[in-house]
């Protein structure tokens, strides 16, 4: 570690023990802050800002983007970007949009049981994350919209305490964005080309991608100044889904309603950390409940079983939900490979939960062309790994099985699930020309 690095992390340390609720606690923040400030203004920039960091840790699960990317992207930083304790650290602004997007640097893990475990660099025993594999190449990183998709003047957008959108007229319709995209779960291909025409609708890998992130992050931090929300169980992020504008299990987390049933503003969980993935303000909101968000990716037809998009598609070109074979739409089976669920997903039209005891949840392969792989990257389990209830481990998340021509994948749950919601739910029910009031999406970019 460089002798910058070394003193990031006596200030990390500094702020872990520091007692925010404390007069003294308020100041060791306030000196720490000013501290990494002038460090980062400093000719001598510090590498590990570029860094995935470590589970536990402040600063944790996102990373400032290297100054070309973010340009690429058609972003420009917010002040703090590359604080590690600032509110907006790998927080940006699309210019175009106004959407805030974070930043999640290519890294590489492993699973150890249920342990994720993360790499910087490509070592024996880890793999790359598929979220930094787009046609062929390998990419730097990804910016990820931190709330779910909002309306800005007609672009989609990512904007706190805004409405989200619906894939429904009742509830604030992405029919509404420039191009009337239409209300039905694959018109969000084409709503998010109103953000730029390089942003694409969230693969379900990335969504896995942050669920790790979550877990390990929930699994090591022994500090809610680092992981705000492993003081209850789940330690994993909060969300709306009591169907009252709370948390189910943590009553403390509320929300501010959007004006319609029981959905929450964008980012309106209070205390906001607690509803990030990484447990801090920096982080990615409402992975849990509020709004179903329909993932990219991952499709299924009645003819070809379950389909996940090859590596070798750029997912940046696939503009709407065309089921015409050859045309580059999201249903165009060209552009996937066959995945084998079957021992886990046949004819049970139900839910199952994430966790059976001790059981390795999912499994772990470092060859990228192994179906052992794309079914941890696409968030499907081992038979072996679910039961009737599941565990706290894992948020007791649920997984319906379903077998839907032209599936259209959804994640997270929205403010009614309960116990199924979390950042591993994954719903394998629903159709692609589905509309409903309680579905919407968020949208990805890449340095491109």
């Amino acid at each position: 570690m460089s002798l910058k690095g070394s003193v990031f992390q006596k200030l990390d340390d500094a702020v872990q023990s520091a007692d925010p609720t404390t007069v003294e606690g308020v100041q060791i923040l306030a000196m720490a802050a000013s501290a990494v400030k002038n460090l980062n203004e400093g000719t001598d920039v510090d590498e590990d800002i570029y860094k995935l960091g470590t589970p536990g840790e402040i600063g944790f699960g996102v990373a400032t983007a290297r100054d070309e990317d973010w340009q690429k992207a058609g972003l420009v930083p917010l002040s703090g970007h590359d604080n590690i304790i600032s509110s907006n650290y790998a927080n940006y602004m699309h210019m175009a949009s106004g959407a805030i997007m974070v930043h999640i640097p290519k890294h590489y893990f492993k699973l150890t049981g249920n342990l994720p475990e993360f790499s910087d660099t490509a070592k024996s025993g880890y793999v790359l994350d598929r979220s930094f594999i787009n046609a062929s190449k390998e990419l730097n990183g990804i910016f990820v919209s931190k709330y779910s998709g909002t309306n800005n003047n007609g672009k989609f957008s990512s904007q706190r305490k805004k409405a989200p959108l619906s894939t429904n007229s009742a509830n604030n319709p992405i029919s509404s964005l420039d191009g009337t995209p239409s209300n039905t779960y694959g018109g969000l291909y084409t709503a998010v080309k109103t953000m730029s025409s390089k942003a694409f609708l969230t693969p379900i890998y990335t969504y896995m991608m942050l669920a790790r992130l979550a877990l390990a992050h929930g699994k090591a931090a022994t500090s809610t100044a680092a992981c705000a929300y492993i003081d209850v169980n789940p330690k994993m992020p909060k969300g709306n889904l009591n169907n009252a504008l709370k948390d189910v299990n943590d009553s403390s987390v509320t929300f501010v309603s959007s004006g319609y049933s029981n959905c929450a503003l964008t980012g309106s969980g209070e205390p906001f950390a607690k509803t990030t993935h990484n447990g801090q303000e920096c982080g990615i909101a409402d992975l849990t409940g509020n709004m179903w968000e329909v993932a990219s990716g991952f499709i299924r037809t009645d003819a070809n079983g379950f389909l996940v998009l090859k590596e070798s598609v750029d997912i940046t070109t696939i503009a709407n939900d065309s089921v015409t074979q050859g045309a580059g739409g999201a249903y165009d089976i060209n552009l996937y490979d066959v995945l084998d669920i079957s021992d886990l997903v046949n004819s049970n039209n139900a839910w199952t939960y994430l966790g059976n005891g001790s059981n390795q949840v999912f499994g772990f392969s470092t060859d990228r062309t192994s179906d052992t792989y794309k079914r941890t990257a696409f968030g499907i389990p081992l038979a072996t790994g679910v039961s009737g209830a599941g565990t706290t481990e894992f948020g007791n998340d649920g997984l319906y099985r379903y077998l839907r021509n032209e599936m259209a994948c959804m994640v997270g749950g929205y403010w009614g699930d309960t116990s199924t919601a979390g950042p591993f739910c994954v719903s394998l029910g629903v159709l692609r020309t589905f509309s409903d009031n309680f579905a919407g999406g968020r949208a990805c970019l890449y340095a491109l």
